[in-house]
């Protein structure tokens, strides 16, 4: 009998991806899937292939994220 508590296998509404298509990456960014790309081409978001899809690790998506920079306005702080 198959167990889903043995195979520890989340549930389906709160489920996390290990691995995201360009164009969820680039949803969850608030850009263009064309821009993502972009990124991959200079080396700012690791990707990984899977038969011949070009997917992007949800730790190299964090990892991103995480590198860039503060929103805050440099202005704000010269008066």
């Amino acid at each position: 009998m198959f167990e889903r508590e043995f195979l520890k296998i989340p549930e389906v509404g709160n489920c996390e991806r290990d691995l995201y298509p360009v164009n969820e990456v680039a949803y969850r960014l608030g850009i263009t899937a064309r821009k993502v790309w972009l990124l991959i081409s200079e080396g700012r978001i690791r990707t990984k292939r899977l038969d011949g899809r070009r997917l992007v690790p949800a730790d190299a998506l964090a990892e991103f994220i995480a590198g860039l920079p503060d929103g805050e306005d440099p202005k704000a702080n010269a008066a």
